[in-house]
């Protein structure tokens, strides 16, 4: 009996990580609505992870960065993530400022990389 709990609390984790990692930052398109949430700010890169030698079957690399998130509506907010980076993507440099979007007042748990849609026009105008 014991080992059937522990087969399904494992495998109940291992859900849980896949989704968070499917989750990923970026490369999710917000609705419009959504979008309208969300402010344009800059990511200074602070830290970065070393590029690895080879790369996923994809030809992507996975770079763990931190960094600095500002713009309007939020104090400077240091956070984290992880970038996936194409076999011939730039690897970030410290230094770097690159774009992201946030909601107000809470960059340090709505941010992703990326920048805002401007909303579409309507037709005839």
């Amino acid at each position: 009996m014991l080992e059937f709990v522990f087969i399904i609390v494992l495998v109940a984790v291992i859900v849980a990580l896949v989704v968070q990692w499917r989750g990923g930052r970026g490369g999710k398109v917000l609705s419009p609505g959504a979008a309208a949430q969300f402010v344009q700010g800059v990511f200074t890169v602070t830290g970065v992870s070393e590029r690895p030698v080879g790369t996923d079957k994809n030809g992507e690399s996975y770079c763990t960065i931190s960094g600095t998130i500002s713009g309007p509506q939020t104090n400077p907010t240091e956070v984290y993530g992880t970038l996936v980076v194409g076999a011939l993507g730039q690897w970030p440099q410290i230094g770097t400022d690159m774009p992201v979007i946030y909601k107000p007042d809470k960059a340090e748990t709505t941010w992703r990389f990326g920048t805002a849609q401007p909303p579409p026009e309507a037709p005839g105008v």
